[in-house]
Parts: C-alpha cells; sequence; structure tokens
C-alpha cells in the first residue's frame, strides 16, 4: 500500500530540502548530457500537455478560427456577428428594451410557477452541464477522455465568443426591468443576450447528436426529431428563465448561436467545405423559447435568415485532426 501510494504522489510537490539531500547522498560525477530525446509529432507533443497548457493551444488555436464582428466598441450595439475563417457564421439581432417590456417580461411570471420543481436543475445547472449530457450516452474520463476533452473544447470556443458578444450588444437582465421577477438564484454580473447556457448547452447538444447516434449529422435536423441531447439543451436553457435571470429570447438565441458554431466547428473537423449560416432576429421574435419553438423559427426566415457560407478545412492544425480521430474512434 505505501508503494502504492508513493507511485501516485511522484508527481506532488515535495520537501525541496529532502529532495536536496537526497540527491546530495546518491549524485555521482555530473555526467553532462547523457540522453537523446526521442523525436515526436505535434500531436504526441500536444497529447502529452497538461491541462493548463493544453487549454491555451486550444483556445489560442480556435482564435484563428472563430471571432466575433461588433460595428462599435464605444457604445452598445444593435447586432453582433460570429464569423468563421473571417467570414459571418452566425449573427444575432437584439431586442430593445422597450420591445422586452412589451414581449418578454411576461413570460418571466409564468416561469417562476416551475421555480419550487426545478430549483435543485437550476442550481446544479450554475456549474455544471456534463452530467445531464451522460445520462444518454456513456461518457468516462477513462473510456471517453478525448470526447470529454473535445467537450472541453467547444466550452473554450463558448468562452471566446459569448462574454464579447454580451458585453457588445449589453442587454439589460430581466431583475432590471422589474422589482417583481425576484430570481431564485444570483443575476450573474453581465449583460442577458444571449444566454450563456444555452449557448453551451446547444453546442453540447450539437457535438453530442454527432456522436451519439448513428444518422447523418444535421442539428436542425436533431432540433425537429428532438433527440435526447436536444431535449436536455432546451431544459438547461428554459431553466435559466424559470430561475429568473433570462428571457426566452436569450434562450433562443444562445440555441441558434450555440449549434450554428458547433456545427460550423464539427464541419470543419470532418473536413466539409461549407456550412450553413444563421441570422437570429431577435428584434422581432417576441414568442416563448422552447425545443418545439425552436425548431418552428428554425424553419422561419422572419425569424432565422439561413445561408451558408465556405469552410476551408486545411486550416486546421494537424495535430487538432488526430485529435478529433481519437473523439470518433471512441464511439466506433
Amino acid at each position: 500500500m505505501q508503494g502504492v501510494q508513493g507511485v501516485q504522489t511522484v508527481s506532488l510537490p515535495a520537501p525541496s530540502w529532502a529532495m536536496l539531500s537526497a540527491r546530495a547522498g546518491t549524485q555521482r560525477m555530473w555526467p553532462g548530457a547523457n540522453r537523446t530525446p526521442a523525436q515526436q509529432s505535434a500531436w504526441d507533443t500536444f497529447r502529452k500537455l497538461a491541462e493548463g497548457p493544453r487549454d491555451a493551444v486550444l483556445i489560442q488555436t480556435l482564435s484563428t478560427q472563430f471571432a466575433v464582428s461588433l460595428a462599435s466598441s464605444a457604445h452598445a450595439n444593435d447586432t453582433a456577428s460570429i464569423t468563421v475563417q473571417g467570414q459571418t457564421l452566425a449573427t444575432l439581432h437584439k431586442p430593445t428594451t422597450a420591445f422586452l417590456k412589451d414581449h418578454q417580461i411576461d413570460y418571466m411570471r409564468a416561469a417562476a410557477d416551475l421555480q419550487s420543481d426545478r430549483l435543485e436543475e437550476i442550481t446544479v445547472q450554475t456549474g455544471q452541464l456534463l452530467p445531464f449530457f451522460g445520462m444518454v450516452s456513456y461518457l468516462s474520463g477513462d473510456a471517453t477522455k478525448w470526447t470529454l476533452r473535445m467537450a472541453d473544447t467547444m466550452l473554450s470556443l463558448c468562452k471566446l465568443i459569448e462574454m464579447p458578444v454580451k458585453m457588445g450588444l449589453d442587454v439589460a437582465r430581466p431583475i432590471a426591468l422589474s422589482s417583481a421577477v425576484q430570481p431564485v438564484i444570483q443575476t450573474p454580473g453581465h449583460p442577458s443576450f444571449p444566454s450563456g447556457h444555452a449557448t453551451e448547452s446547444f453546442v453540447l447538444a450539437t457535438l453530442f447528436s454527432r456522436l451519439f447516434y448513428d444518422v447523418p449529422f444535421d442539428p436542425a435536423m436533431a432540433v425537429e426529431t428532438q433527440n435526447e441531447v436536444m431535449r436536455y439543451a432546451a431544459r438547461i436553457a428554459t431553466n435559466r428563465t424559470v430561475a429568473g435571470v433570462h428571457y426566452p429570447t436569450d434562450s433562443m438565441a444562445g440555441a441558434i448561436a450555440g449549434m450554428t458554431m458547433a456545427e460550423g466547428l464539427i464541419n470543419l473537423l470532418d473536413g466539409k467545405t461549407a456550412t450553413p449560416t444563421r441570422t437570429y432576429r431577435g428584434d422581432t421574435y417576441e414568442g416563448d423559447f422552447n425545443l418545439s419553438l425552436l425548431g418552428d423559427a428554425l424553419k422561419d426566415p422572419t425569424i432565422v435568415e439561413t445561408g451558408t457560407v465556405a469552410l476551408d478545412p486545411t486550416q486546421v492544425p494537424v495535430w487538432m485532426q488526430e485529435m478529433w480521430a481519437e473523439v470518433k474512434s471512441e464511439w466506433g
């Protein structure tokens, strides 16, 4: 047992004086260089990185492919665009404060009736989303480690995009419009539109729609057929309205942005030369949010305008293609 514990703690810091004493008592004449490190591929280097350096490499790589475009850095914008390889991928038109007062704030009252039923879900989901998708298919740090790393990669993409868009559009939270909202969790200290939870949950649902199901990859069809991971994504998003911190339109915007970004990245990794684009008219959408309404919106050009944009898969680093191959191999 003591031997096993010793192996487990090799990588942990040890008292430097003890190590210095041990070295002084065992080291002979300094031999100089007596080893030749093996040459390795970029993929081998990447897969051996510690978590922090690996995340830094992934974020830098993603930032060369995806970005946020805003007209002004001096004041709030009416629209924000997410780009891929310098081309517009998703565009969000924000609602005005007057529009929110007239068409969105009343949804908060109806959603609040579910607070006692969903409070535990809401609380867990403030910090954890993956366990809910792990109920649909097997996710394990050992058996599906590259899938989990790809999920982290997708969430890193969200980090790059969400906050600049939120800041650039600067939509007030529900609590700023009505003292009666009284959220059951602390309102986050950043703007409301789009919902980060909706963006992240639909990014994950899009990834898992690609991996968990033996059907052609089509996120819009996954929404239409309401597969299990899309249902969980929609529930996570809706819970933010139930909690009192997001309007339904925030979730609609996040869902559209999330699935469009994830679809773009997955198509790049799959070597596709085109991917769908989407524009959400949050300035005119008056409705609620759920998976059926999202499916309707994706088919209604007055709510979501669609198109396509070209992709250049050769811009994806070879080591990232290797990582994606490892992800896919975990699912047969």
